[in-house]
């Protein structure tokens, strides 16, 4: 059994609060990784704007529907390479995190950036530099989480510093904390040549570090053109299944967010999990 989750984002049309709380339940669904900038892109969320009432206002319109926060996104550049940006960028992670439990989430979530001012794809992201200089970032991350008594959910992905499992056991090595946890997205951690193993690596990924994954991304995709393509859940090549098999074995009720699943085939992707689950 698993606690499905989708982004608001991946919602259309949605300009308002109590849109969003009905779209989601429209859908089945009734938990969100809300990115506020992303669902409400002319509300302020920045730093400084983040207070009590804004998480109180938006938890109770969200409650009328059934519907509730499981993971605020701060998806952020971390270790930016112009430092006067950097450390704005930390403050508003800093920010969500004093400010999460407002809005009744159970963490803050980021991946890990880029060395580059724009995040993309680059082997210098690959270096023990960059993962050095990630891991100073999360260690002063995971201290204010400690203070707030709120978790910091990274998510690794191929092109950023924290691009392998082995990365990750080094990275939990370096930070031991109960407020650090890891949101585990296979399809990033994949390419079009080893994607045939994903379940594997799933599994390995669970055996090396269970009991710091807090939240599962259940992504889709194609191969196209030797890129890995987001799709609806149940139109690519993701053995969605057995993935979530894994995770209802090691993390019951765990949080399984929907990305890059779309409006209407959210219903759809939940049909063919519940189809998946009830066969012997």
């Amino acid at each position: 059994m698993l606690n499905m989750t989708i982004r608001g984002h991946d919602l259309s049309g949605v300009t308002s609060v109590k849109e969003l709380a009905e779209q989601t339940k429209k859908q089945g669904i009734h938990n969100l990784q809300l990115a506020l900038g992303m669902s409400f892109p002319d509300m302020p969320s920045g730093a400084a704007n983040l207070n009590p009432g804004m998480g109180a206002a938006i938890k109770r319109e969200l409650a009328k529907e059934d519907v509730q926060v499981g993971i605020l996104s701060c998806y952020i550049n971390m270790i930016h390479p112009d430092l006067e940006i950097r450390e704005q960028l930390l403050q508003k992670f800093e920010s969500y995190l004093r400010h999460a439990r407002y809005f009744g989430a159970a963490m803050v979530a980021s991946e890990t950036g880029c060395v580059l001012p724009e995040i993309q794809y680059t082997e210098d992201n690959f270096s023990d530099e960059a993962f050095a200089d990630m891991v100073g970032v999360i260690r002063r991350l995971v201290k204010a989480g400690e203070e707030a008594g709120m978790l910091v959910g990274i998510e690794p992905g191929l092109n950023h510093p924290l691009y392998s499992l082995e990365r990750v056991e080094q990275l939990l090595a370096a930070v031991q904390s109960d407020h650090l946890g890891i949101i585990l997205d296979p399809s990033n951690l994949i390419t079009n040549e080893d994607y045939q193993h994903q379940v594997a690596m799933v599994e390995r990924a669970f055996e090396r570090f269970g009991d710091k994954i807090v939240a599962v991304h259940l992504k889709d995709f194609k191969v196209e053109d030797g890129q890995i393509i987001p799709v609806n859940l149940g139109e690519g090549l993701i053995d969605y299944a057995a993935i979530a098999g894994i995770i209802a074995k090691h993390k019951p009720l765990s949080y399984v967010v929907l990305e890059e699943t779309k409006d209407d085939h959210i219903g759809e992707a939940l049909q063919l999990l519940g189809a998946s689950e009830a066969k012997p």
